[in-house]
This record gives C-alpha cells, structure tokens and sequence, in this order.
C-alpha cells in the first residue's frame, strides 16, 4: 500500500513569488488528507464537507491569543456544502483528541504552544499481520485456500479434528504500520503527549520558520527554529525529519545561485538541524513546494 506526504506549500504568513503559504496532502492509495491548510481552502472544496473543532485548552496560548466563545459561535452562515460538525474535546487521561479510526488507519491530535492555539497530528497505520507459518500449518494438515486467509484476517479456525487453531499460533509477528506527524505553528509542544505519540514515526514534519541565531525572535512569535524541531525530532527518535513553514526571507534552494544574494541562504536552516542529529542517525529533508516524501511499507524480519 502506497503512502506518501507531498508539500502544496512551505512559507510561513503568506504566499510569495516562490513560496506558496504552508500545506501539504498525505496520501495513501487513493485517498487524500490535507494538513495545515492555508485560510479560506474550504471554499474551494466543490464536494460535502464538515468542520469538526478541536477546543483547546488556556495554556496553548498567551491570553490574547486565545478564542472566546462569542468569537467561535459567530461564525457566519455555513456554505452550501458544509455539514455539521461535532466539537471534540481533550481526552485526559491520553492527553489526546481522537479523531478518526478504520481499519487502516487511527488519527489522534495534540496540544501545542502558539499565538493562538494550534495542534499536531499523528497519523498511524494499523498494524500488519505477520507471515504464515506456513511449515506449521502443513504438519497441522491444513491445506492452503480459504482457511489460510482465515487465519491471517485473525480468525480462530476448527479443524477436521475438532481442534481450534488461533491465528497466533501460526502467525509470525504483526508488522508494524507507518506512522506521519505533522505539526502546525509552534514554539513548543505541550505535555508528554506529543512524544510519546511521535515515538517513532517514520516522518516528522516540523516548522522551522527562522534559523538559530534569531530563536528568540522565533519563540517570540510562537514560532521555532531547526535545532527546535531536531530536539523535538530526537526525543520522538524519528526516522526522518521534514523542515517546512520557512520565512519568507529564505528562498528555495534553486534560486540561491549567485554570490552576492543577499537573501538567507535556506540550506543553513537544514545543516544547523543535523548538527543537533549527527549522532541520531536521523534523515533531514529540506521541503519545498511540491516536493513528495514516500513512506515505505515496513518489512518483516526474516525468520530462519
């Protein structure tokens, strides 16, 4: 199953001649979710839709930036296309919102720290079945056809001799699914949540909206900076780190080619977050508009 995270956008604020504002789509056979869209997105949508609301919690934001009843409730007339859509709260005990769950897929959200309140999401890939055994099952005298999908879909199966196989006797470990998190505009995260939840994942995509040497003009603005997400990267001991939402003042990689430009050169932003993973074996990846991350399948392990 095919799974991927493209960029629509990587600059912070607003679009420009060479940025468009931050977004990304990830996609998984066929289907599409949108993240971190930039404002008015919904009204382009030509299909039914619902808006579902996180609340947040006072500490996501200095008093000023935090929204009042009044302000949400006021909201305007819905669009045509617009079905209702339910107010989701905090769930204490796991710190998280619980947003949706198939059969493929759990989708949770947590708090982070910002102007106004703002969230990550993690989007995590239901385990796989692991491998027949498929040696076992022939000294068991099962034959392969249905019973063997049986089994591997987790279903207890009687034998002709009355006895009830269950598919963990003959399965091989469960393989691990993938795991995407995608944080909005910070400064910090809020809980022990975001880590635990990260624990892993196979992509991290963090802002990184201005380089170390004005992380204080970051942080005032509620937003972080590469050694930021790199430590936020190491905890969660990702496999790769994405760096997006850039200001303004960097253009992309492609158009730094003379000596004297005097823009920020964007790559820095990139080597001051493997100087904090050096160690870590962590890749990072620098987005730009329309650059596509794929997220393989994990692999078995070999059984001798």
């Amino acid at each position: 199953m095919t799974m991927d995270v493209t960029f629509l956008g990587t600059g912070s604020a607003y679009p420009s001649p060479h940025r468009g504002a931050s977004a990304l789509v990830l996609r998984s056979e066929g289907d599409c979710w949108l993240f971190d869209c930039g404002e008015g997105t919904q009204t382009q949508l030509v299909f039914p839709y619902a808006v579902h609301e996180l609340e947040p919690t006072q500490d996501q934001s200095p008093e000023e930036g935090q929204l009042s009843v009044e302000v949400t409730r006021e909201c305007g007339a819905a669009l045509s296309q617009e079905q209702l859509g339910a107010d989701i709260r905090l769930d204490v005990s796991s710190d998280c919102y619980f947003l949706f769950e198939d059969d493929k897929f759990i989708v949770k959200a947590f708090r982070l720290f910002h102007r106004v309140p703002s969230f990550g999401f993690c989007v995590q890939e239901r385990h796989r079945p692991g491998r027949l055994k498929t040696e076992l099952l022939k000294e068991l005298g099962v034959k392969p056809g249905p019973v063997y999908g049986r089994l591997k879909a987790g279903q207890p199966v009687t034998l002709e001799s009355g006895r009830l196989l269950l598919p963990s006797e003959v399965l091989e470990e469960s393989i691990p699914g993938r795991k995407v998190c995608i944080l909005g505009d910070c400064s910090s995260t809020l809980g022990e949540a975001p880590v635990r939840v990260c624990q892993g994942a196979d992509l991290l995509v963090h802002e990184a909206t201005l380089g170390d040497e004005h992380r204080d003009k970051a942080v005032e603005h509620g937003h972080s900076t590469p050694q930021m997400a790199a430590e936020l990267a190491r905890a969660c001991r990702v496999k790769k780190l994405a760096l997006y939402h850039f200001s303004q003042r960097y253009k992309p990689s492609s158009l730094q080619r003379h000596e004297d430009d005097t823009d920020d050169d964007v790559t820095e932003l990139q080597r001051q977050a493997e100087q904090v993973l050096v160690d870590d074996g962590v890749d990072v990846i620098l987005a730009e508009d329309f650059l596509t991350i794929s997220i393989p399948l994990h692999r078995p392990k070999s059984s001798y």
